[in-house]
């Protein structure tokens, strides 16, 4: 079953033009989703692009297994998801901090039993010590280290670091000894590798743990006679400091690490939506190709039947089937030629349009939704003296202003402003509608990560990811572009400006 499904997926991978950067893997429990680069019949952890039902993966195995042709349908656009973020640490990472610890507590336990020459109970502490040896031994033995480790392995390695650290301090003074918070070690480790349950589950095993260490554990090492009196309130101190420490650091590196896997999902989904704009942009070039290529052989035979044409008598079958082969012939020239003028943009002299072309390009997708679009283009300071710029066509950009445009016409009640400015140095396009605009608390947050709430938006449905203006925004900072976003004193409703240095997005050949 799982090979059967690895290789419809591959076809799949191969109809839509997927993306694929890893080997494919089955995994069990419904639904079953197609992702960029893996199959899995649970939730998307990754780029979900297809998602399809049980029914439908067996319509498309039988189809497959029959020798027939099947399609995908409705493709995600990248924009409309966002990534989930991850979890995961390496086997080889844990090995190598459990050798740390190792070493760390060798040579502290030696240098206290050989050096200082306290009293401390050293086979059971060595003991303890190379368990955690053993283990990592073990591992590096029996896996392969260099794999992340799956999310219960992960938490039970941890558990047992937690469970050593806990009868080493027994065995050297618990609380008392002031290494005692290397306890709060595993519960860091587990905020930034695992989800936070689980980090939540290891550290009420800290607190379990802490608890006797505080009362039954073994005196601290000292000099044999000399063994200081410790009160219970420094203990408690202890355990208070202990607790508090292990708490503030776990939320703390939970945070942090939440926000780079976050970070990172978005940065993922911006060069997903710009890989498929520039896949796009290429097709028209490939389709010209095609065209090119076929040109000559349909030339000659749409040249062989004419010639049949006036060879064969005029009544007849033969007669027939060749006028009907011209006929055909033309077609496929007719589709052709269409396919050459879809990948002219490619052409250098195409691969630029005039700012007015652009507005109209990023409008015309919207003039079905209902909303007014007014596209319009001025020179700045009232001078007629300078031409329209002529840009560079970029898939930046053109994703950019379509996805500032998008939200525009989504919060828009009748009216959508797409304007064009340009001077001797700067051109600017400004995006205005008279919906509800920014509030003033999400106006210095929006160009983030998974910022989506704007006023109005929730009571209208416009729920989202947060992740387009995010990526609007990344896109636009790689053309060297400023986008600023304001209230409309036209429109009275939400404004983006977007400014560009003319050098930057202009080219020098005018159309």
């Amino acid at each position: 079953m799982a090979a059967a499904i690895q290789r419809i997926a591959r076809k799949i991978c191969e109809k839509e033009d997927v993306l694929m950067a890893a080997p494919y893997r089955a995994c069990a429990g419904p639904p079953v989703v197609f992702q960029d680069i893996h199959i899995s019949k649970r939730t998307s952890k990754s780029h979900c692009r297809n998602s399809y039902s049980r029914s439908y993966l067996n319509q498309v195995m039988s189809e497959a297994k029959a020798g027939g042709s099947f399609f995908v349908r409705n493709v995600l656009s990248p924009t409309t998801y966002a990534p989930e973020t991850s979890f995961g640490i390496r086997t080889r990472t844990l090995i190598l901090l459990r050798w740390i610890a190792v070493l760390g507590q060798s040579a502290a336990v030696l240098f206290i039993g050989f050096v200082l020459h306290f009293t401390l109970p050293l086979a059971a502490c060595l003991a303890v010590i190379s368990a955690s040896a053993w283990l990592n031994i073990f591992l590096g033995f029996s896996l392969n280290s260099g794999r992340y480790a799956a999310p219960k392995f992960t938490m039970a390695q941890l558990i047992f670091d937690l469970v050593q650290m806990a009868l080493l301090l027994g065995l050297t003074g618990g609380l008392a000894n002031p290494f005692a918070i290397l306890l709060g070690v595993p519960v860091v480790v587990a905020t930034t590798a695992l989800p936070i349950r689980s980090a939540a589950i290891l550290a009420v095993l800290t607190l379990s743990a802490a608890i006797p260490l505080s009362k039954y554990a073994l005196p601290l090492p000292w000099l044999e006679g000399q063994r200081p009196n410790i009160p219970d309130l420094f203990i408690w101190g202890q355990f208070t400091a202990l607790i508090t420490a292990t708490g503030f650091m776990a939320i703390y590196v939970w945070r942090v690490s939440m926000e780079g896997r976050r970070m990172q999902a978005a940065l993922t989904a911006t060069e997903a939506v710009l890989a498929k704009e520039a896949r796009l942009s290429a097709l028209g070039g490939l389709a010209a190709a095609v065209a090119h290529e076929l040109g000559t052989p349909l030339g000659t035979i749409a040249l062989v039947a004419k010639e049949m044409t006036h060879a064969l008598p005029k009544e007849g079958e033969l007669a027939e089937d060749a006028q009907l082969l011209v006929e055909q012939t033309n077609r496929c020239r007719e589709i052709l030629s269409k396919l050459s003028d879809s990948g002219a943009e490619n052409d250098p002299i195409h691969a630029r349009h005039t700012l007015s072309d652009l507005l109209e390009e990023v409008a015309t997708p919207l003039r079905k939704s209902g909303i007014s679009i007014c596209v319009s283009t001025t020179e700045k300071g009232g001078r007629t003296d300078l031409k329209i710029p002529v840009l560079r066509r970029q898939p930046e950009i053109m994703h950019a202003l379509g996805a500032f445009a998008d939200n525009a016409a989504d919060f828009a009640q009748t009216k959508v402003d797409l304007s064009g400015f340009w001077d001797d140095n700067w051109i600017e396009i400004i995006i205005s509608d008279d919906g509800p605009g920014f509030s003033d608390a999400i106006r210095e947050k929006l160009g983030e990560p998974y910022v989506t709430t704007r006023a109005g938006g929730d009571a209208q449905g416009h729920g989202g990811m947060g992740l387009g203006i995010f990526i609007a925004n990344t896109l636009i900072e790689r053309t060297n572009g400023v986008i600023k976003l304001g209230k409309s004193d036209k429109l009275g409703g939400a404004m983006v400006r977007v400014i560009w240095p003319r050098v930057n997005v202009e080219t020098q050949t005018t159309i």
